[in-house]
């Protein structure tokens, strides 16, 4: 018989290995888990406010030769309102956001697993990022950043 003390030993890991398939079977980690963990923690979010999604839908195009999925999503906090709309690369490896702030010269920040992108809007609050990866994004939008209290707004995650 072991004890706690004993080094790990051929019957402890495979009873760990067993361990690790009846969890992974009955209670799986979400697949997207450490991207929504990183979101959670980001530093941005610590000071932001949040805003909340007001609405989203698909768009069907009405031609049938150009049968593009595209998605409109509206955000909206007390002191910002973002919409953007998605469309999907003909590979379906990329996405680009058209965009619009109800602020113009605000600098709306474009955040993915693997890249953040900033741009600043034009003066109707209007962007434009494209060849983003699919996947999960969110964004946060400034009025100044450069202003040492300035706080962002930033939006719940969604899928592009």
């Amino acid at each position: 018989m072991s004890t706690h003390t004993d080094p790990i030993d051929e019957l402890d890991l495979a009873n760990l290995v067993d361990l690790h398939e009846l969890f992974s079977r009955v209670d799986p980690v979400p697949a997207d888990l450490a991207e929504r963990s990183r979101f959670a923690i980001t530093v941005h979010a610590l000071h932001a406010e949040v805003a909340e999604l007001t609405r989203a839908e698909m768009l069907a195009s009405r031609s049938p030769k150009d049968a593009t999925r595209t998605e409109s999503v509206t955000f909206t906090s007390g002191t910002v309102s973002l919409m953007v709309t998605t469309r999907v690369s003909d590979d379906g490896r990329s996405a680009r956001i058209d965009g619009w702030v109800t602020r113009g010269g605000a600098v709306v920040e474009v955040v993915t697993a693997e890249l953040t992108t900033r741009i600043a809007t034009d003066a109707n609050g209007r962007f434009v990022v494209d060849g983003l990866p699919r996947g999960w994004v969110h964004f946060l939008v400034w009025d100044d950043p450069e202003r040492a209290e300035a706080r962002p707004v930033i939006t719940p995650s969604v899928e592009l």
